[in-house]
């Protein structure tokens, strides 16, 4: 019985020795994402949006309009402009506008009726995109002026999941109507 009892103990003790010696080695991750793809990633989108620009700027060219191209990326001529009176909008005020998307080829995606108009605060993230924002900085009240919106200026990579698609450039006629001041 000694005996039994030993060797249930010794086997014991071996597998407690073993099982602290044995080095766990990390599990490797299913996917890796190597610098090669990123790197063709970014130079896909580098093609993607010189071809955007490209055809942004042989549109403005062929038309009567002298246009200007934002820090933000966009480029803009102004219909209306009224340099004496009206005031810009800052980041906090709210906003009250009006705008359509055109695509590049002139069909309709959103008309103006459609989407105007709009209250928003310049700071609030959902409802207005970026190159809008910054549009509208540009403007005094009751202001007018053409944008055009290369896609990562506007809705990107993933559109406004209804008829903007992915990576759509599109032209806007936009008009700030009001600005509510920061309280």
């Amino acid at each position: 019985m000694k005996w039994l009892f030993k060797t249930v103990l010794l086997g014991i003790i071996c597998v407690f020795i073993y099982g602290c010696g044995h080095k766990v080695e990390p599990r490797k991750p299913i996917t890796n994402a190597t610098s090669s793809s990123i790197e063709k990633s970014i130079e896909d989108n580098k093609k993607l949006y010189a071809a955007e620009e490209k055809s942004i700027e042989n549109i403005i060219k062929s038309l009567d309009k002298t246009f200007e191209r934002s820090s933000n990326g966009f480029y803009y001529s102004f219909i209306k402009k009224d340099s004496t009176i009206g005031l810009q909008p800052k980041f906090g005020d709210r906003v009250t506008f009006q705008y359509d998307a055109i695509a590049l080829n002139g069909d309709t995606i959103y008309s103006s009726e459609e989407l105007s108009p709009i209250t928003k605060s310049l700071d609030q993230e959902y409802g207005i995109f970026r190159g809008m924002r910054a549009a509208l900085k540009l403007m005094k009240t009751n202001e007018e002026m053409i944008v055009y919106f290369p896609s990562y200026a506007a809705y990107g990579y993933y559109g406004d999941n209804n008829r903007i698609g992915a990576n759509t450039p599109f032209r806007s006629t936009v008009k700030l109507i009001g600005i509510n001041l920061k309280q």
